[in-house]
């Protein structure tokens, strides 16, 4: 009886373990958004201050998209974290309802995906550190602006307070080239959550990243054309996936308990049971 206890103690520990060292080897997503725990990280993303996306391989640190099972999420969460030489870490993470069942479509949206999401989502969270960038659970008015293609200021998607003058929350794409936005928005706040642009084929030149929006520099509030990138000493990108088949790590620990519990009640009845052979 002790053996078994042992064992199962030492089972339900391992698993934790395991769960918990696989979250905090990660980048700062785990440690920063409280949110975040329960989340499978699926791809991340140290962002070089030039990339070619559209014609070379995205160069991910863990791509993990192969082991989620299509429709096995509910939820999507992106982390940008950003630090200056001389600044202290900015980061933002918004999550929202899944807008695809397909793991593979959640990442920087290059060629080699075809990836396209210009749309509303449902149910966002947002929680950052960077002063003015609107917070809070539930927010009904986000959106995506996922392409790999250059892109325009027209609002042609009638997106409510967006401008046909700047970069912002309503752009127009243009479906050729190579230009790239993967930007989400609260068109409520007017303001870009989260940006990372001019990825698609520009080795030569630097891309374009921010959290909230931009003020000064480039003039656009999503930081189109900001080639900020080598402002950063740090820029890292993570997509998770919330599983709702996976149970959080405290889960593991709570059936550890319970089979022991179930285990040790066998053995009690089985003691009490009537002997019939006697």
């Amino acid at each position: 009886m002790v053996l078994i206890v042992k064992n199962l103690f030492l089972s339900s520990a391992l698993a934790v373990a395991v769960l918990t060292a696989s979250n905090s080897a990660q980048a700062d997503v785990f440690s920063n958004v409280a949110q975040a725990s329960p989340y499978t990280l699926v791809y991340s993303l140290a962002i070089p201050n030039g990339a070619s996306f559209n014609f070379n391989a995205i160069p991910y640190t863990v791509d993990n998209h192969s082991t989620i099972v299509p429709g096995s999420f509910t939820r999507i969460g992106y982390y940008l974290e950003l630090e200056t030489a001389a600044g202290a870490l900015q980061y933002v993470f918004a999550s929202m309802n899944a807008f695809t069942t397909d793991a593979s479509m959640i990442g920087v949206p290059s060629t080699s995906t075809g990836a396209f999401f210009q749309q509303n989502v449902a149910n966002m969270n947002v929680a950052s550190n960077v002063s003015g960038v609107v917070t809070g659970t539930g927010i009904a008015t986000g959106s995506l602006e996922f392409w790999h293609y250059d892109y325009g200021t027209s609002n042609t998607a009638g997106v409510p307070g967006a401008s046909n003058s700047v970069y912002d929350t309503g752009d127009q794409p243009v479906f050729n080239r190579n230009y790239g936005s993967m930007q989400i928005n609260n068109y409520g706040a007017n303001q870009t959550i989260l940006s990372y642009n001019g990825w698609g084929n520009r080795e030569n030149a630097n891309s374009d990243v921010g959290i909230g929006n931009q003020v000064g520099g480039s003039g656009q509030p999503d930081w189109t054309f900001a080639q900020n990138a080598p402002d950063f000493t740090v820029k890292n990108l993570e997509v998770l996936v919330l599983q709702s088949n996976i149970p959080e790590p405290a889960s593991f620990a709570l059936l550890g308990v319970g089979m022991i519990g179930l285990r040790v009640l066998r053995r009690r009845n089985a003691d009490q049971s009537p002997d019939t052979n006697n």
